[in-house]
């Protein structure tokens, strides 16, 4: 059995290997190449599956009956790049379906089991998807429904397609002050 004294010691090792991991990834993300480049979403892929495995693992230390604040931290850093990735990603061209509703669903604050049964998907789904799985053509396109429902993908509102503007023609001007006639309002109002 641990020692309480251990359990410090074994939650600073945690996240001192998460802190140089994600000085790593932070690189890797730094050097990604524009979201319009075709490497673009195979290098970000990469990234996102380490991050995912070192999401997962600050998360069991952080069940662990008697974790560190520091390991909460860490996890919430992680999560916190993490999400920033995969919106960068969902707005890029090519995005994967699993990487739009997964930013759809943090922008609605909702979560993956929330969405999940609200669009009529199976459980595990979406976590399947984030992780590269390809849905059902009937899954496709429950997730497209639940997006368009939900405001659409962050951050990509510029590539939807807008309608022409209503143009509404000018009243000509009424001689009207405040809603009174301005022969009324005139010098002889008064008299």
């Amino acid at each position: 059995m641990a020692q309480p004294g251990s359990q410090e010691g074994d939650s600073a090792i945690i996240v001192d290997l998460s802190e140089a991991a994600m000085h790593m990834y932070t690189a890797a993300i730094d050097a990604l190449p524009f979201q319009e480049d075709k490497k673009f979403h195979s290098r970000a892929d990469v990234v996102l599956e380490g991050m995912r495995k070192l999401r997962a693992a600050l998360g069991d230390a952080a069940s662990t009956s008697r974790p560190s604040s520091a390991v909460i931290v860490a996890l919430s850093n992680v999560r916190r790049r993490y999400d920033n990735l995969v919106e960068h990603a969902a707005a890029a061209p090519g995005s994967s379906l699993g990487q739009q509703i997964y930013a759809t669903r943090l922008a609605a604050k909702l979560t993956a089991r929330e969405v999940e049964n609200g669009a009529g998907l199976r459980l595990g789904l979406l976590d399947e998807l984030e992780a590269g799985a390809t849905p059902t053509d009937d899954e496709a396109a429950k997730i497209k429904d639940a997006i368009a429902a939900l405001g659409g993908v962050p951050g990509t509102e510029h590539l939807r397609p807008h309608p022409e503007p209503v143009v509404v023609p000018e009243e000509p001007e009424e001689p009207h002050v405040n809603g009174w006639d301005e022969e009324l309002v005139g010098d002889s109002a008064g008299s």
